[in-house]
C-alpha cells in the first residue's frame, strides 16, 4: 500500500515538474516575444521621428526660402546708357501735344515691335499725363520699321492713311493693341473699325503712297544713331525749327528715366 501511494505520489510530482517547466518555458517565450515586438516598436518610433525631423527641415527650408523672396529687394533698373545728344529732324511727321511746347519728344517706333507696345502701354500714358496734357511736351512720331518686321512697313502705312482723314492716333492706338495682327486684311478692317472712308484709305494703302515717307524716316533714324526701336530723342523746343537738339534713350525704359530728363530740359534756358 506504501508502495503504491508511492509511486503516485511520485507521478503527480513527476507530472508537476513537467507542468511547471512547460508554464516557465512559455513565459520565458512570452517574455521573449514581447521583447522583440517592444524593440520593434521603438525602431519604427526612432524612424517616424527621424522622418518627422527631414519634415520639419524641409519645412523650415521652405519658410526661410519665403521669407528670402518677401524680404528681397526689387531687382535694380538696368542702368541708363550714357546719354548722347544727336540733331534730329522732327520733319512733317504726326505729333500730339502743343505745338510750342517747351521740350519735343521724338520716338522712332515700329508697330510690330514689342518693346515699343510696352512703351505705348506703360511709359506713354505717364508721359501724357504729366507732361503732354499740360503743355509741357510734344511728342513726334516717327517711323523705323525694323528689317525683320515684315508687316511693319505696311502698318506704318496705314496709320499715315488714316492721318488723311484725320484719324492718325486712332490708327496708331489701334495698331499697338493689335500687334499680333498687322497683315493688310487687318489694317483694311481696323479702317473700317475707326470710322475711317475705306475706299480713300484703302486706294492710298495699296498705292503705297507713303512709302517713300517711311524710307525718309528711316534714312534720318540711321543719321541720327538709331540702331533699334524704341529710340527717343529729347530736347528743348527751337520756335518752328524742324531739327531739335536732343538726348537720346533706346529701349522701353520706365517712365522715371523720361521724368528725368523732361524736368532737366524745363529748368533749362532756350539756348
Amino acid at each position: 500500500m506504501n508502495k503504491k501511494i508511492l509511486v503516485i505520489s511520485l507521478g503527480i510530482l513527476i507530472t508537476l515538474t513537467v507542468i511547471i517547466s512547460s508554464l516557465a518555458i512559455s513565459s520565458a517565450a512570452d517574455k521573449s516575444s514581447k521583447s522583440d515586438n517592444t524593440e520593434k516598436a521603438i525602431q519604427e518610433l526612432k524612424k517616424e521621428l527621424q522622418d518627422l525631423k527631414k519634415d520639419m527641415q524641409d519645412l523650415k527650408a521652405g519658410i526661410e526660402d519665403i521669407k528670402t523672396k518677401l524680404t528681397a529687394k526689387p531687382p535694380a533698373q538696368p542702368p541708363q546708357e550714357q546719354q548722347v545728344e544727336a540733331i534730329v529732324s522732327v520733319d512733317d511727321d504726326p505729333y500730339i501735344g502743343s505745338e510750342d511746347a517747351p521740350v519735343t519728344i521724338i520716338e522712332f517706333s515700329d508697330f510690330q515691335c514689342p518693346f515699343c507696345g510696352r512703351n505705348y502701354k506703360t511709359t506713354l500714358p505717364e508721359i501724357k499725363k504729366e507732361y503732354i496734357s499740360t503743355g509741357k511736351v510734344k511728342y513726334v512720331f516717327r517711323d523705323f520699321p525694323l528689317e525683320f518686321h515684315k508687316n511693319a512697313p505696311k502698318a506704318s502705312e496705314a496709320a499715315n492713311c488714316a492721318g488723311d482723314q484725320d484719324k492718325y492716333w486712332e490708327m496708331h492706338d489701334k495698331l499697338f493693341d493689335n500687334q499680333n495682327a498687322i497683315m493688310v486684311e487687318n489694317l483694311k478692317q481696323y479702317a473700317v473699325d475707326i470710322g475711317l472712308q475705306t475706299d480713300t484709305f484703302n486706294s492710298c494703302l495699296d498705292s503705297g503712297k507713303y512709302a517713300e515717307e517711311i524710307t525718309r524716316d528711316l534714312e534720318d533714324g540711321k543719321k541720327a544713331g538709331v540702331t533699334g526701336t524704341p529710340s527717343f530723342y529729347i530736347g528743348k523746343t527751337k520756335g518752328k525749327e524742324k531739327e531739335v537738339l536732343g538726348k537720346k534713350i533706346t529701349g522701353a525704359r520706365p517712365y522715371a528715366s523720361f521724368k528725368q530728363v523732361i524736368d532737366q530740359l524745363l529748368t533749362e534756358p532756350v539756348k
